[in-house]
């Protein structure tokens, strides 16, 4: 972008952070480090992990205010959440399999793969 430009502008904010029990990292949170040029700090999920193999990993993440400094600045989060058609095929993609063949994931349908997640976050309550 050049001088000027309009649009998300990503500054340097602390405070985020990424792993917990959730994600796997044994309950240590590791701090993200805000880029000091343009840019962003994506998280993905469950379906790019499924998708790359886990290659790209799905990441617990969290943000805490670590003290009245930080908690001065204006935070703002974009948050996008997509899903693939019902009927989509969702399997590893080939590119990310290696020479072993070996895929971590059966291939399922897009509504297979979010009512299973459904079903996983509710405990049996959804059917």
């Amino acid at each position: 972008l050049g001088k000027g430009a309009r649009g998300l502008q990503v500054k340097p904010v602390s405070g985020a952070e990424v792993g917990g029990n959730a994600g796997g990292e044994d309950g240590e949170w590791l701090e993200v480090d805000a880029p000091d040029t343009p840019g962003a700090v994506l998280n993905t999920g469950a379906l790019l992990a499924r998708w790359t193999n886990d290659t790209w990993c799905a990441t617990a993440h969290r943000v805490v205010v670590p003290d009245a400094e930080v908690a001065a600045y204006s935070r703002y989060s974009i948050a996008c959440f997509m899903d693939p058609d019902v009927d989509a095929k969702i399997k590893v993609h080939p590119r990310f399999v290696g020479a072993d063949g070996v895929a971590r994931y059966e291939e399922t349908t897009g509504g297979e793969y979010v009512l299973k997640k459904l079903r996983a976050a509710h405990d049996g309550i959804i059917d």
